[in-house]
C-alpha cells in the first residue's frame, strides 16, 4: 500500500506544478491586457468627466438664469451638484487607473 501513497504524492505535486504554471500564465496575460487597456480607459473616463462637468455648469447656469433651460427638468440628474460630483469621481477614477497601470508588477496595491 505504501507505493500507492507515493504515487498519489507524485501525482499531486505534478498537478500542483501544472496548475501553478497555468495560473502564472493567465495572470501574466491578464496583467498585460489590463495595463494596455489603462490608457484608453483613462482617456474615455476623462472625456466623460469633461462632459459631466459641462452639463453641471450648464445646469448651474440654468439655475442662475444665465443659460437656457436644462434638458432634465426633474430627478436626481436635474441638479448641478450631481453632475459635478460625477465629473470629480470620473476624474479620480481615471487618475487611479493610470497610477495602478504604471505601478511596477511586484508593488503593493492600495
Amino acid at each position: 500500500m505504501l507505493p500507492l501513497v507515493e504515487n498519489v504524492d507524485a501525482i499531486q505535486s505534478r498537478v500542483a506544478a501544472t496548475v501553478a504554471g497555468w495560473l502564472r500564465l493567465v495572470t501574466d496575460h491578464s496583467v498585460r491586457f489590463w495595463r494596455s487597456a489603462a490608457g484608453p480607459a483613462s482617456f474615455l473616463l476623462r472625456n466623460l468627466a469633461l462632459a459631466a462637468g459641462v452639463l453641471g455648469l450648464w445646469r448651474l447656469g440654468s439655475d442662475l438664469g444665465w443659460t437656457q433651460d436644462f434638458f432634465i427638468p426633474e430627478g436626481f440628474w436635474s441638479h448641478w451638484q450631481s453632475w459635478l460630483a460625477l465629473a470629480a469621481l470620473l476624474t479620480i477614477a481615471a487618475n487611479f487607473i493610470l497610477r495602478a497601470a504604471a505601478r511596477p508588477a511586484g508593488a503593493k496595491s492600495l
